[in-house]
């Protein structure tokens, strides 16, 4: 199928004027007439079909994770949404691992260079994206190109201009659509998910949005675009963030096309999730890998009518999961065990599983609670996007420190039974979280935790962000610990 163009930008049957300022009246009228009557034909850019589902191709995590066959380390770090808030407080975290010196099997490296699985929500995928494309080198590029750059008032400029008003008129294309081209130009450059998995190389990206049918987590992995029937490879890192940061009334959701046969036919061919299902069986009634499987069946209904959803409506991710915590769950639910999730992964002799949340969440005071004022529309309709937000972040990051306990007790069963394949017999687990609630000095916390989300913030608000991040980090009881579990392993 082909590719519908980015937009069309004008209506049929314009005559060519030759006046300079009888083109300018006449664009006006134009212009007006268009926005009134509607007549705008923009498209949004259509994900690419898929002819065959090839588990050696594509963006997924088996290909990324082969890349390193002797890795002992498993890092997995997660950024937050919250806007440029959390972009620079996960950034923090970055320059903070990147300038943590450790021995590691016998060799002087980096913590940063560790990094297997890196997840963003929100603005968290931002960062998360540009990193795994740029990497360190990357990092003071992403300072100034979006940081410290004047990135609201060009985003709203662009909506507010002519042209964009004129586009955001057509049912083919919305203020998400915008956002995903103003942030392809200033950051990503065109960049798509092929160019990261050309060359297969860590940290393994994981951007999520929520499925606006039934708020599940949907992820931007090759995995999940086989139940599309659609091609990752040819998706921008710029759609896929804009997915994630879709904020309910104030960005329009991003549109996905569901390529698998309306007959029922076998399109693509099955996908390779439906197959690790089958062979997980026995215990499929374990965790949520059920509910995550019928999720993604959806996308492949058939009723009388043909395909049930024929298109997928994505909002922003941290209305499924704000913090990242339900990435490695879901993974690991379609397994009897943490031992036999990481076998299938193919990591073998791990000693250090290592999860890091950065929660650049804000507190979930409101100033309305101080007025008697009745709040307003525009309040009440972001407290119905803040309020599940919060609430779900607290539940997974709970149900986290928990399933941490049990995979422990897991290898400690593998153990007992002699199998030291998987995890070596010195195996730690370490589950690091920095958040802005945690910052000790209340007033500079309370400054902080008022930062808005938005996508524009004073430099001297995110070198403090930046700054109050990295402390944290180092500062964390359990990244303490696990320092100095390394330096005694080596």
């Amino acid at each position: 199928m082909a590719q519908i163009p980015r937009s069309t930008e004008l209506c049929a049957g314009v005559p060519p004027v030759r006046s300079t300022r009888l083109r300018a009246r006449l664009a006006a009228a134009l212009l007006a007439a268009a926005v009134l009557a509607g007549c705008s034909t923009a498209h949004y850019p259509v994900n690419p079909r898929l002819d065959r589902i090839d588990t050696d191709r594509g963006y997924r995590a088996n290909r990324v994770l082969a890349s390193e066959p002797d890795d002992t380390f498993i890092l997995h770090l997660s950024f937050s949404g919250g806007g440029t808030r959390a972009a620079a407080f996960g950034f923090g975290v970055l320059e903070a691992l990147r300038d943590t010196p450790i021995v590691w099997q016998a060799r002087p490296q980096r913590l940063i260079d560790q990094i297997d699985f890196l997840m963003g929500v929100s603005g968290g995928s931002i960062l998360a994206a540009a990193y795994a494309l740029n990497g360190v080198d990357g990092m003071a590029a992403f300072e100034s190109n979006f940081l410290k750059a004047p990135l609201q008032q060009g985003l709203t400029a662009r909506m507010l201009s002519p042209r964009g008003l004129w586009r955001i008129q057509s049912p083919r294309f919305g203020r998400g659509d915008l956002l995903a081209e103003f942030l392809d130009e200033q950051l990503f450059k065109g960049a798509t998910f092929g160019d990261l998995g050309r060359v297969p190389r860590k940290p393994f990206l994981v951007i999520h949005a929520s499925d606006m049918f039934n708020g599940a987590r949907f992820e931007f992995v090759q995995d999940q675009f086989d139940f599309l029937c659609s091609d990752l490879d040819g998706v921008p890192l710029a759609r896929a963030v804009a997915a994630s940061s879709a904020v309910p009334m104030v960005l329009s959701p991003i549109t996905l096309w569901n390529h698998v046969p309306p007959d029922g036919g076998p399109g693509c061919g099955e996908p390779s999730l439906r197959k690790l299902a089958a062979q997980a069986a026995p215990t499929a009634g374990r965790g949520r890998a059920p509910q995550h499987l019928a999720e993604l069946e959806s996308f492949r209904a058939h009723g009388a009518a043909g395909l049930l959803r024929p298109h997928v409506h994505l909002l922003d991710g941290g209305l499924s999961d704000n913090v990242g915590a339900r990435g490695p769950m879901e993974f690991v639910s379609h397994f009897d065990s943490i031992v036999e999730g990481t076998r299938f992964a193919g990591y073998r002799g791990v000693r250090r599983a290592v999860f890091i949340v950065v929660n650049a969440e804000t507190s979930a005071r409101a100033a309305e609670d101080r007025l008697p004022d009745v709040p307003g529309p525009l309040r009440t309709a972001l407290a119905l996007a803040d309020i599940p937000i919060n609430r779900n972040s607290a539940t997974a990051l709970a149900h986290q420190r928990a399933l941490l306990e049990t995979w422990r007790a897991e290898v400690g069963a593998a153990h007992a039974r002699g199998d030291f394949e998987v995890y070596a017999r010195d195996t730690r687990f370490h589950l690091i979280e920095v958040s802005l609630a945690d910052l000790p000095d209340p007033a500079l916390r309370e400054q902080l935790m008022a930062v808005p989300t938005s996508l524009q913030l004073p430099a001297e608000q995110v070198d403090a962000l930046r700054r109050e991040a990295a402390a944290a980090l180092r500062r964390s009881l359990a990244f303490q610990r696990m320092l100095r579990e390394l330096e005694a392993s080596e």
